[in-house]
């Protein structure tokens, strides 16, 4: 190694060791946790026992990545997992690896991780930092009433350090959860004095320029058990939109990414299957981002024909093609200074994926018959229920525009995996379907609650929505019952096409789901754009989970 080179590497080395140690912040559905890595050495990713980064997360591999560390510099090699880790949106191939660096995101299973910088482990600590293990046993010592403070700050190394010290008891404990993320267990604390402990806190940092949120969670008000009052006082502060109901704990955790990347101008690629709410979530993500005041446009690609899917994104101009008869501003044009979401991209024709390519790329739109770009200052947000991975490898989707669209990836999971949000959204829309009705919203009785709840939900929220609308009309003025639900019986399969007893959770739905859509052809005489309508999905969807079930002939009613 020459002179030069060996002066590099002790730079990098005694940067390293200046910078601290780095940290993996891990966000699951269940919530969030961070893991210090060691200054030299491996670490294992994975559900296995003995991993030393632990993954609670279905989707992932017993020993599913190896994080390396060595010479201050961090390597990820993926170990044969069976779904694959992704890092920078790049699916990586089995045992690949790879370079990482500070802010770089992975990908395993269903959940998320970030590589960081521990800035804890070079800045002085005025007091005894636990760590979150620790704090939690401490908690769980704690007699009611206490408070537990989550407080995230933003600002120069040791600044919070130098502030809670400053403002806080020596009977208070305080506890890293992660870079600039801390936690506070206050016994003795009212909600209210705990609130305004909090409100001190927070002004205290910022008016020492420091970005902050912070939230609390009180025992026994909120609970007594320390995971869930660390779970209470991490959700978000401030109301969602209306329509976005945040009850699982699997959708607190996609809230918590929808408020990290809200304010950025990172493309989003919106995952769920249909009816799952995306459109919702984008519109969630535009309400929190820096363009709230500017426009919100949604297209679905789907839609429209190739001509009009490239005039309403583009623009064009006069005598450009028939029917143009005057100038048209395009969608992307429309939209200066807001949000563009593009819904169902993956149906993008070929050439319209070449053209939108080069709008990403350079930040300019062409109008069909122009030969002059125009500038656009927009945020793009995109969402799919196909696998743009397999149609990429399948050549029906370009793998440079799928990078581009692919900035970050949020999967909303299907209703039927967040349980505890049926309810809640069911009374939202009886409250909303009254209103137009002008009544009043009626009571769901007992074995109507049981119902939703044991229902599958194939057509997601949007066949949520679709069954209240029409029991409301249903009901009349009495009580909203089953019976006025019209979801027939729920739990016995259907007699016509018996399927074999399911062997686990994932064929326990999939044997619900297809009950539920060969109930809905029974009730519509096999009229599959009637059944699609009752499940509250497109006929295509529909076309698709019979070919899925071998049932591509529409049945008739004997």
């Amino acid at each position: 190694m020459s002179v030069a080179n060996q002066e590099t590497v002790r730079l990098e080395k005694s940067e390293s060791a200046r910078r601290g140690r780095w940290r993996v912040v891990l966000v699951t559905d269940t919530g969030s946790s961070s893991f210090a890595l060691p200054v030299s050495g491996t670490a294992t990713i994975g559900r296995a026992e003995n991993a030393e980064i632990r993954l609670e997360d279905t989707a992932a591999s017993r020993k599913h990545a190896q994080l390396i560390v060595e010479n201050g510099a961090v390597r990820l090699l993926d170990l044969g997992s069976a779904n694959g880790t992704t890092v920078r949106g790049r699916k990586l191939a089995p045992n690949e690896e790879i370079a990482l660096s500070e802010g770089d995101s992975i990908e395993l299973g269903t959940s998320f991780a970030v590589l960081q910088v521990d800035e804890l482990s070079v800045t002085s600590r005025p007091w005894n930092l636990h760590h979150h293990q620790r704090f939690l046993e401490l908690a769980a010592q704690t007699k009611p009433p206490y408070a537990i403070l989550r407080v995230q700050v933003i600002a120069p190394p040791g600044l919070a350090q130098e502030v809670l010290s400053a403002e806080l008891s020596p009977h208070e404990t305080v506890a890293s959860f992660g870079p600039g993320q801390f936690e506070v267990l206050s016994p003795g604390r009212t909600p209210e004095a705990a609130k305004q402990l909090m409100e001190k806190l927070s002004s205290k940092l910022v008016a020492r320029g420091a970005r902050v949120r912070a939230g609390v969670a009180t025992a026994p008000r909120d609970g007594t058990d320390p995971d869930l009052l660390v779970a209470a006082c991490s959700r978000p502060a401030s109301a969602p939109a209306p329509g976005f109901v945040v009850r699982d704990d699997a959708m607190a955790a996609l809230y918590r990414l929808v408020d990290r990347v809200a304010p950025s101008a990172i493309s989003v690629l919106l995952l769920g299957e249909t009816g799952v709410g995306k459109e919702v979530l984008a519109q969630e993500i535009h309400r929190r981002s820096k363009r709230a005041g500017g426009p919100f446009l949604r297209l679905n690609c789907a839609a429209l024909t190739e001509s009009l899917l490239e005039s309403e994104l583009f623009g064009h101009e006069k005598g450009s093609f028939t029917g143009a008869i005057k100038q048209k501003e395009g969608l992307l044009e429309s939209a200066q200074g807001g949000t563009v979401f593009l819904d169902e991209v993956g149906e993008m024709p070929a050439s319209i994926q070449a053209k939108l390519l080069r709008v990403l790329e350079e930040r300019k739109v062409m109008r069909v018959g122009s030969t002059t770009p125009l500038p656009i200052d927009v945020r793009f947000l995109f969402a799919t229920n196909r696998d743009l991975e397999a149609e990429v490898a399948r050549g029906a989707f370009r793998s440079d525009l799928y990078f581009r669209v692919n900035g970050i990836s949020l999967v909303i999971p299907p209703l039927r995996e967040r349980p505890t949000e049926i309810e809640p959204l069911a009374r939202q829309f009886l409250s909303e379907a009254a209103k137009r009705e002008t009544r009043a919203v009626p009571e769901l009785t007992p074995d109507a609650l049981a119902t939703l709840g044991a229902w599958p939900w194939p057509g997601n929220i949007r066949e949520l929505k679709n069954v209240i609308d029409r029991a409301i009309l249903m009901a009349g003025e009495g009580k909203l019952t089953a019976e006025a639900l019209g979801l027939g019986e729920v739990v016995p399969a259907s007699p016509v096409a018996p399927t074999a007893a399911p062997t686990g959770l994932r064929e326990e739905r999939d044997a619900a789901e297809k009950r539920a859509v060969l109930e809905a052809l029974e009730k519509t005489g096999g009229n599959q754009t009637k059944a699609a309508e009752l499940l509250g999905v497109s006929r295509r969807t529909l076309v698709t989970r019979l070919q899925q079930y071998g049932l591509t002939r529409s049945r008739k009613k004997d």
